[in-house]
């Protein structure tokens, strides 16, 4: 029974009230149930609940007013039943026991003269497919039976059989299945579970299941922990019905404060990550990840790729706490950017700090390729977890990511080219820098006192996949835990290295787009960093099982490199106090596939694979293979 709206206001709202206390067995007497139908009554008529109310009815009579009520039901429609009174289970099965019950001298006849239940349950639910039924039932006294041994003396019949709902319905016992409260005192005008279900009911804007766990809450204390209502649930997990009042919609969420130059610069970037990719861009803060750091005042900030006047609020958080696969009810809604859906969640209050930060930190650890592939198909181009304090910090670093042409080169004869270390009295902190030949950076601008603040620090390369690239830039690198080399950053000196598939996704590019590329087939991208010496860990062996050297200017023993992540959980690139520093964009475009050119042989000497979690390869390795045994060659394209 999924639905796609949980505002009451698109359903019609029907009620059957039932109370049952005047029992022709005086034994099972009752006082209070044609109060608490009356009350109830009067106060779902003021939630404008179309309401249909019995009391003391005989068998024939309750089992036409059911029949009634049902046709009357229309697909869609938000249901409510109530039934104050005796019931007892016999053989499994809920009986509610109408007031003609001297036809029941014994458990068996409550079969053939008490009212079915389950049986009207599964009839009411059956035309009632695609919203919500409720049932309430307030039976927490003992039917008595008269005793088959004893004369004068009586038997109490079982309690209620629990039952299981099916999707959309949800059921409610004043006690536990099985089990039957004390009577209540004639000095009380309701029963204890009812005068709290009147208390609560009426709340506003406050969801069935609270509202539920409030009453739960208040007869459990009063009875003393005697009576324990019990709930079965067959809502969906992020499906919040409210019974009364309309809940809220986007425009009563919207604001028109003013957004910083940042923070559209980053949005614009988010969105331009979605559009390549489907995906979208997932930022964490320290503070969430980092258990030494307290967490204060989290929030999610979600970007949805839609015009406001367009977007359901409601039916997004539906399918966002679904995907994610947390309770809606953690969330609370603190505004909606006006012009876009720049949407702000804060952690309910009732949620403690510890906690808090364990449920940032499960969603984001979620957020595998699925999930974002998920997440990407309601539209959401940006996802951020942590303090809006350091959101604002890593918006601010990263407008400052802008291209600085001036220092654009091109690694080519003829071009930007040297043999061997370059000498030009440059430090580089006493690591060698070779020339990356057939590769074009683009230079970022990081600090207008680059030569001064980088003085002393290496260059090296970090091979990257086509949908991460943008990612890692805006949000940092997340350190490997388990590798062969052990945690930390993998950066290498050897730009031939980082270029493998494993490292450095080879993408072919769009028939329509080739012509921007000078008709070129293939692109690969890395990026260009700078590291301080100091935050070398370790210097290895490649890790690819290559059995021919890859790069002539650097041995395969020293061609891995580990780089200190300061126990950060994600080290920002952008960010000048970082142990490692992205300072352009290398790019490799070629008129046919990499795997052809001379420099790219050592590939087939080492790992590679058609596994596209592992390397990816743009094409089949089978057709690659059959490239190169046709002696197919390739071209690297300048601009």
């Amino acid at each position: 029974m999924a639905t796609s709206s949980n505002d009451p206001s698109r359903h019609r709202k029907l009620a059957l009230i039932i109370g049952n206390g005047a029992y022709s067995q005086s034994r099972n007497k009752l006082y209070y149930p044609a109060n608490n139908a009356g009350d109830l009554s009067d106060a779902l008529k003021r939630m404008d609940f179309n309401v249909t109310t019995a009391c003391d009815i005989a068998e024939q009579e309750m089992n036409k007013l059911i029949t009634d009520f049902i046709k009357n039901i229309g697909n869609g429609d938000l249901i409510l039943f109530y039934y104050s009174g005796c019931a007892s289970q016999v053989n499994g099965a809920n009986y509610l026991i109408p007031i003609d019950d001297d036809k029941i001298k014994c458990e068996t006849d409550l079969q053939f003269f008490g009212v079915d239940f389950d049986r009207a349950l599964t009839r009411l639910v059956k035309k009632n497919t695609s919203y919500v039924s409720v049932f309430i039932l307030d039976c927490a006294q003992n039917y008595l039976l008269a005793s088959s041994t004893a004369t004068n003396s009586t038997v109490k019949s079982a309690g209620l059989q629990k039952i299981s709902p099916s999707p959309g319905v949800f059921v409610q016992f004043a006690c536990d299945p099985n089990q039957m409260a004390g009577r209540t005192s004639q000095a009380e005008r309701n029963s204890l579970f009812t005068k709290y279900l009147l208390r609560h009911i009426t709340t506003q804007n406050v969801h069935l299941v609270e509202i539920i766990q409030r009453i739960e809450g208040d007869v459990y204390q009063e009875s003393n922990q005697k009576q324990k209502p019990i709930s079965m649930n067959g809502l969906g997990q992020n499906q919040q019905i409210y019974l009364n009042g309309k809940i809220k919609n986007t425009k009563d969420y919207l604001t028109d404060e003013q957004i910083s130059q940042e923070e559209i610069i980053h949005y614009n970037q988010c969105k331009e990550y979605y559009s390549s990719t489907g995906k979208p861009l997932i930022s964490v803060a320290d503070e969430v990840l980092d258990k030494s750091i307290g967490l204060k005042s989290p929030i999610l900030k979600i970007g949805i790729d839609e015009d406001c006047s367009k977007f359901d609020v409601n039916d997004y958080m539906s399918q966002f706490c679904n995907k994610v696969k947390v309770d809606a009810n953690i969330f609370e809604i603190q505004k909606i950017q006006n012009g876009s859906a720049i949407m702000t969640l804060s952690l309910s209050d009732k949620i403690e700090s510890n906690e808090k930060k364990r449920l940032l930190t499960l969603i984001y650890n979620s957020c595998n390729d699925r999930l974002q592939n998920d997440l990407g198909q309601i539209k959401t181009f940006f996802l951020f977890l942590g303090p809006e304090e350091s959101l604002r910090k890593m918006q601010k670093h990263q407008a400052k990511i802008n291209l600085n042409p001036k220092f654009n080169r091109i690694y080519a004869s003829g071009h930007n080219f040297w043999q061997g270390a370059i000498s030009d009295g440059k430090d580089r902190g006493g690591k060698p820098y070779y020339c990356p030949i057939g590769w074009k950076r683009w230079s970022f601008y990081v600090t207008d006192n680059f030569d001064q603040k980088f003085s002393g620090w290496c260059i090296g390369y970090h091979g990257t996949k086509f949908e991460y690239g943008l990612s890692i830039l805006l949000n940092g690198l997340k350190p490997a835990n388990i590798a062969a080399l052990g945690a930390g950053i993998y950066f290498t000196p050897s730009i031939a290295y980082a270029s493998h598939p494993r490292y450095s996704e080879v993408k072919a590019i769009p028939v329509a787009a080739r012509k921007n590329f000078k008709s070129g087939k293939y692109i690969q991208y890395v990026l260009e960093c700078r590291v301080h010496p100091s935050s070398i860990k370790r210097i290895g062996c490649e890790t690819l099982a290559a059995a021919a050297k890859i790069d002539p200017n650097i041995k395969n023993e020293d061609i891995e490199w580990v780089i200190d992540n300061q126990n950060k959980e994600i080290v920002d690139f952008n960010d000048p106090s970082s142990p490692i520093v992205c300072t352009g964009l290398m790019i490799r475009i070629t008129d046919e596939h990499p795997g052809l050119l001379p420099e790219t042989q050592w590939w087939f000497a080492g790992h590679l694979c058609d596994n596209d979690q592992c390397c990816k390869l743009g094409i089949s390795y089978s057709a690659l293979q059959k490239a190169i045994k046709n002696g197919d060659t390739c071209n690297i394209i300048y601009d």
